[in-house]
Parts: structure tokens; C-alpha cells; sequence
């Protein structure tokens, strides 16, 4: 049926998923955490309360749980209270995740991991890799690594005292181990059953019980199924959890499976619970499944009024994540100028030093030289502690430059997700029938602005490659060259250009694939923009006896004197449009000379104006 693969989905997603949505119970809790923060005296009650509130807040809201782990951080760090700080990088690694930011998030997790191994908190290990497995579900879908992750967890069990958390470590297997038959499933779920109703665990039983209809249906026991589903719903409205609210709806998505009109109302219930809950991820996800079925329905109506709700809450979420980024960079800027005043009143501190000490050596001089030249060695030693401080401040300094880099990196990283989508949607609304001229100027404007603003957030994200960062494989240069030039054929062909490619055969190298295409693609699509309509350009690729040599020669506007010297350099005022008004950042050929001398090669050019220029990128075969 067209249905069955969505509920799958939806269960896999909402099962478990890195944390429950918040129920009374845990609400109550919030409030008197809350009640009860102003009242605490001792710093380190403090830090675990604030880690508990953030806790508390874990998929009901993650700015909430950011805010508390963060707070919750700055004071254990000042404390030196390395639990504190380990808990608080947790959450922090779970609003990473909420946000997108799934390679930061597992590498926060790794990190907390080992304080709990070594000081064998069986339990917050099993956590932490809970939470690593939905990371990876979500962001690489590794499963090889999933399913390891996995059983390794479910033998840690045996270790511990209180194994409440098992529950969940069995319906996690169930979720992401998608090779198990119906009697391994069956069996997985019966031990998370017996371990939920020892600690009468109502919240997993409901989880327990989804499964359950979830196998119903796929069984086509529907009638069977349909009793089950409603008291589901009415379990998981009594308790406050709307994630398990709308996996029931999903279920019922399900049950109608023949039905699409009944099933897209269910679609729209869920909608409504997930719009109440304010995550607005799921929001997403329910509308992007409602899409579907509009869609298969033929229903023009249905459909605008998914897209319209779909843009509505893709835009609250993208108003959620400015201010997370907005949070995160002033909690930095904090952090920042903290450390600016404790040096600026270190330096004052020293000033006052020299001099008291100064003066001393003066009257001291006045009485006895010897007692002047020991002086004097006191103040030399002084000059180099400070000459020491100050190399402190510098190393500071290039530490923070690195920083801010690391930042417009995780920004531009934020920006691409919304640009992207407001790029496909544009897409897809230009290949709908029935626009008029009008509409569609200003569509392809849209699509224009969203592609522009995509190449630049790309650039941004390759910024400061160094030779540390990069991974190393063998590369066939002669065929990544063939694949550049077949991916812009096109984009010259508008343009009625030709791209001659010569390359010598069986040319191969230790080098980053993805970083090196980069290059080349960036090298070659400039070569169209600055050449003329129906010019040439060549690619040429040569073996010599330690390197090889990729050259890309045009016929085209050359590059005057003035600006040749400024060309590699980052965010260059040197940027001038192409022969048919195209746009430049001034940031490709910077990351193409930081990219091929982080393989240890060299990148520079022969230019003639009005004539044409030649780019040559020289890289060592070993």
C-alpha cells in the first residue's frame, strides 16, 4: 500500500528519537527546578541543577536546553567541575543535533564519553550512545556502525544495577536494525515489556504498544489493529507526549491506507499536535508526508494549503535557528570579552608593577650600586615575563582568529539547509504549469538569488583548508578532469563555448577528491565566465618527473596588471563580472591556492589582457 513505508518511516523517527517529548509529569519538574534554582547557595548544586533543567527540556524546547547547558557549562568550567561539564556537553551535543549540526554533535558525544568510561557510569555510557546511534541514524546513516553501536550496549545491560534504560535499548534495536525478522522484533519487544512494567514505566509500555500496531498493519490485521491504535491516542493525550500522539496518527494514516482523502485528515491531526508541540521539525516531517498524499489525491486545493503551512513552519524554524546561532555567538562574545578584560587588567597590574619596581631601583640606586644592579636584574627578569605574557596574548589572538573562522563556518553550514529548500521549492513551483510571464520573472529571479547564495555559503565552508584537515585518497586525475568538464559542458554550451580536454593517461595521486574537483570546477567555470561567447578553452593535464601539471588556458578577457597581484587573496576587491554580467565573490580563487598548497603543490597563472589567461596547478605525485 502507498502508506506503509511512510508509518515505517515515521515510527523510526519518533520511536526513541534522542529524547521523549515532555510529559505532565516532567513539566511539574520543570516548574519546581525552576522554583527552586534562586535558592541555591553551592556552585556545583547549582551546575547540576541547571544540567537537570536542561535535561528536563530536551525535546520540548532546544533553545531552552541549550541555554541551560550552556549556563551550566560556564560555571563548571570555572570550577573545574569536569562532570558538570561533561553532562552539559551532552545537552549541548543534543541541540547540535536539532539543529543540523550533526558532525559537531558527534564529536561533542565523543568527546564526553570517555569521563564516563573511566569512571564506569554504565548508565551515562549507555546514554551517550543512545544518543550517538540517533546522530548517526539521522546525519550518515551508517548502520553497519549502528547495529555494532547497538549490541555492544545491550551487553553492557548486565552491568548494571537498575537497568530501567534497557527498555529503551531494545525498541532502539528494533528501530535501527532493519534486517530483523517479525519473531526478532517480537522477542526484542517482549524483553523491553518485561523491563517496563518492572519499573512501571508507562511511557515505554505506549512505545511498546505502537510497535505492536505498527507490526498489525504491516500484517494487514487492520481490524485487529484499529482498538489498539485509538486507545494509543488516548493514552498519549492523557500523558502529554505528542510525539507518541502523532506516531498513533501516523498509524491511522495507515489503517486508511486505501482511503487517502480519511488519510490526509489524519495527516492534518497530526499537524495540529505537532504545531501545539512546537518542535517544529516534526511539523515539518507531518507535512512533508501530508504533501505526498495531496499530491497522489490530485487535490490543487489540499496541496496549497500544505505548501502554505509548510512554508509557514519552514520559516519559524529558520527564525529558531537564527537564534540559536544569535545565543551561541553571544555567549562567545561574552566569553571573549571576559577574556579581553582579564588581560587588559593583567597588563595594568604589570604596568603598576614596573613601576614600583622602578621607583624602588631609583632611591635604591641613589643609596648603594650594588643595591641598584641587583634591582636591575629584578627588572630585566620582570621584561621577560612580560615579553613571555605578551607571546601568550599573540598565540591568543591567532587561537581566536581560528575561532571566528569556525563560527562563519557553522553559520554559512545553518544557512544551506534553508537555502537549499527555499532553491527546490522555487524549482519546483517554475515547473508547474499554468504560470504567468510575470510570475515567472520573478520566480527565476528567486532561483537566481538562491543559487548565488548557495555557491557563496559552499565557499564560505571550504575556508582555511589546511593540510592537517584533509583525508587522502587515490585520485584518477585524468578521470575527475573528464567528470569536470561533462558537469560544465552545459553551463559553456549556453554561452556556444567549446572545452577541449587533453590528458595523459594513467595519472594518479594521494590527494582529497572532493576538495581537489573543487579546483578545477572553480578554475574551469571561470575560464567560461571571462571568456567570450563561442570562445575555446583547453584543459591540459602532463606528467613530469616529480609533479604533474593541470593547466586551463581561455581566450578571454585577461587580467589587468593592477588586480593581479590582489587575485588569491581572500575576500579581493579584485572581483569583476563575467562577460555576460555574471557575479564574482572574490572567494574561489582563495580557497583553490589553500586547498592545492594543503597537498603540498602551487597555483599561479600567465595572463595577457583582452588575450586570455592560463591557471596552472602543480601538485607532487607523492
Amino acid at each position: 500500500m502507498i502508506y506503509i513505508k511512510p508509518i515505517s518511516r515515521l515510527l523510526l523517527v519518533f520511536l526513541l528519537c534522542f529524547c521523549p517529548n515532555i510529559a505532565h509529569s516532567q513539566i511539574q519538574q520543570i516548574n519546581q527546578q525552576l522554583h527552586q534554582l534562586p535558592l541555591i547557595k553551592d556552585s556545583v548544586s547549582l551546575v547540576n541543577s541547571l544540567n537537570r533543567l536542561g535535561t528536563l527540556y530536551r525535546g520540548r524546547n532546544a533553545d531552552s536546553c541549550f541555554y541551560y547547558g550552556i549556563s551550566a557549562k560556564r560555571i563548571a568550567a570555572r570550577l573545574r567541575y569536569l562532570k558538570g561539564q561533561k553532562d552539559a556537553d551532552q545537552l549541548i551535543a543534543y541541540t547540535f543535533f536539532k539543529r543540523g549540526l550533526y558532525a559537531e554533535s558527534l564529536d561533542l558525544l565523543g568527546k564526553t564519553l570517555p569521563y564516563y568510561q573511566e569512571n564506569k557510569d554504565t548508565e551515562k555510557i549507555i546514554r551517550v550512545n543512545l544518543d550517538k546511534i540517533e546522530v548517526l541514524n539521522k546525519g550518515i546513516s551508517d548502520r553497519p556502525r549502528i547495529r555494532s553501536l547497538l549490541q555492544s550496549t545491550i551487553q553492557m545491560g548486565s552491568e548494571l544495577e537498575k537497568d530501567s534504560i534497557m527498555s529503551e535499548v531494545y525498541i532502539s534495536y528494533c528501530n535501527r536494525n532493519t534486517d530483523l525478522t517479525t519473531d526478532s522484533i517480537h522477542y526484542y519487544l517482549n524483553k523491553a515489556a518485561e523491563v517496563a512494567n518492572r519499573y512501571q514505566d508507562e511511557r515505554m509500555l505506549i512505545y511498546i504498544r505502537l510497535w505492536q500496531g505498527r507490526l498489525l498493519i504491516l500484517d494487514q490485521k487492520k481490524e485487529e489493529a484499529l482498538p489498539l491504535i485509538k486507545q494509543l491516542i488516548s493514552d498519549s493525550q492523557r500523558i502529554g507526549n505528542a510525539s507518541m500522539e502523532i506516531s498513533a496518527l501516523f498509524l491511522m494514516t495507515g489503517y486508511y491506507d486505501d482511503q487517502p482523502k480519511i488519510a490526509l485528515d489524519y495527516f492534518y491531526k497530526a499537524h495540529e499536535v505537532a504545531l501545539k508541540s512546537g518542535d517544529r521539525s516534526i511539523e515539518i516531517y507531518v507535512l512533508n508526508n501530508a504533501l505526498e498524499v495531496a499530491k497522489q489525491l490530485g487535490d490543487k486545493d489540499a496541496i496549497i494549503n500544505v505548501h502554505e503551512k509548510l512554508a509557514q513552519a519552514m520559516s519559524a524554524d529558520w527564525e529558531k535557528s537564527k537564534k540559536f546561532i544569535s545565543d551561541y555567538v553571544r555567549y562567545n562574545a561574552v566569553l571573549d570579552d571576559n577574556r579581553l578584560l582579564s588581560k587588559k587588567n593583567a597588563q595594568q597590574t604589570g604596568y603598576l608593577i614596573i613601576f614600583a619596581v622602578s621607583l624602588v631601583v631609583v632611591i635604591l640606586a641613589l643609596l648603594k650600586v650594588w643595591h641598584n644592579r641587583k634591582r636591575l636584574l629584578v627588572l630585566n627578569k620582570t621584561i621577560q615575563e612580560q615579553n613571555a605574557t605578551m607571546q601568550k596574548t599573540l598565540n591568543a589572538l591567532e587561537q581566536s582568529q581560528e575561532d571566528n573562522t569556525r563560527m562563519m563556518q557553522i553559520v554559512a553550514h545553518d544557512l544551506r539547509n534553508p537555502i537549499g529548500g527555499m532553491y527546490s521549492i522555487v524549482s519546483l513551483m517554475l515547473a508547474e504549469d499554468g504560470r504567468t510571464d510575470e510570475d515567472k520573472e520573478y520566480l527565476e529571479m528567486l532561483q537566481t538569488t538562491g543559487k548565488v547564495s548557495l555557491d557563496l555559503v559552499n565557499d564560505l565552508l571550504l575556508i582555511q583548508t589546511k593540510k592537517d584537515d584533509l583525508k587522502k585518497e587515490p585520485v584518477d586525475l585524468g578521470e575527475m578532469l573528464r567528470y569536470c568538464v561533462d558537469l560544465l559542458h552545459h553551463k559553456a554550451a549556453l554561452k556556444e563555448q567549446q572545452i577541449h580536454l587533453e590528458a595523459a593517461p594513467d595519472i594518479s595521486i594521494l590527494a582529497n577528491q572532493e576538495k581537489l574537483w573543487r579546483v578545477v570546477s572553480n578554475l574551469i567555470a571561470n575560464a567560461i565566465k571571462f571568456s567570450p561567447t563561442g570562445a575555446s578553452i583547453d584543459v591540459v593535464l602532463q606528467k613530469e618527473t616529480d609533479h604533474v601539471r593541470i593547466a586551463v588556458k581561455d581566450n578571454g578577457i585577461g587580467i589587468p596588471e593592477e588586480i593581479a597581484a590582489k587575485i588569491f587573496d581572500m575576500f579581493t576587491d579584485a572581483q569583476r563580472k563575467g562577460t555576460t554580467g555574471e557575479q564574482s565573490f572574490g572567494l574561489g580563487l582563495a580557497i583553490s591556492k589553500q586547498i592545492v598548497e594543503a597537498h603540498g603543490g602551487k597555483i599561479w597563472f600567465e595572463s595577457e589582457a583582452e588575450k586570455g589567461t592560463v591557471f596552472y596547478v602543480e601538485l607532487p605525485l607523492r
